[in-house]
């Protein structure tokens, strides 16, 4: 395994946030995924549910390379906390999964959820890449591939009119956004002497490094910053959610 991980360890000049790679990466990523989404948006529910699954155990794959490589190369053989699975970029990893083995109703809220906050985690993380950009090559393209997933994955149950657009229907996804920022809460707090856990960018022990949010801290103190925090996020995703509502009748 290490002999394997070592091989894929091409260097490279680490990126620049909205330079020429940056940009291309965007431009590219971003078509193929409206594309292909597009394309596939008429396809079989059967098709469309194990498709999503199949995403999922794609971003495991990819998740569990990531892990290896900072076990083994980076971080001589200690775990590093920063980088366990549980921001709002990695829950799709773990939603998908579930898709095939779900009834509709339960389904809903789901691919509602995916639709709204993992589409605007996808564009937040793709427009403010500092946590994309590696000296590795393979580590820059697992996190764009990564993200570029979220995208598509987002976009093909929207594409597809899945989900649920309806004011209730968000409302729906608001139980599951808290239940996830009360389990990164709690991880934050109860295993902050591991390392630096940081889940959802929301721990108490620790400067945020989210754009702008950064700059609130020494104004409202760090609660007040990630309450002001998660309350943007169900925003972004409430304006996701209105444009789905309104794209979806042209589809």
């Amino acid at each position: 395994m290490q002999q394997f991980l070592r091989y894929t360890a091409w260097e490279m000049e680490k990126p620049k946030p909205f330079g020429l790679f940056h940009v291309l990466m965007l431009l590219v990523g971003i078509s193929v995924c409206i594309g292909i989404a597009y394309r596939l948006r008429h396809v079989t529910k059967k098709q469309y549910v194990y498709g999503i699954f199949g995403i999922s155990l794609v971003l495991l794959i990819l998740e569990l390379y990531k892990q290896l490589f900072h076990f083994y190369l980076l971080d001589a053989q200690q775990y590093d906390w920063w980088i366990f699975p549980f921001q709002l970029c990695s829950l799709p990893m773990y939603i998908g999964i579930l898709f095939p083995f779900l009834k509709d109703k339960w389904r809903i809220p789901l691919e509602t959820f995916l639709m709204d906050f993992s589409l605007l985690g996808a564009i937040m993380a793709l427009l403010f890449p500092d946590d994309l950009m590696h000296r590795y090559v393979m580590l820059t393209a697992h996190a764009f591939l990564w993200h570029f997933l979220l995208l598509f994955l987002s976009l093909w149950i929207g594409f597809h009119k899945q989900g649920d657009t309806t004011t209730k229907g968000f409302l729906q996804t608001l139980p599951l956004f808290f239940m996830f920022a009360g389990i990164a809460t709690f991880l934050n707090i109860a295993f902050h002497t591991l390392g630096e856990l940081n889940m959802f960018y929301i721990s108490p022990y620790y400067e945020s490094t989210q754009p702008f949010f950064d700059l609130l801290t020494p104004i409202v103190g760090i609660s007040m910053r990630n309450l002001i925090y998660l309350f943007c996020i169900i925003l972004g995703a409430w304006l996701i959610h209105l444009v789905w509502r309104k794209l979806q009748k042209f589809l």
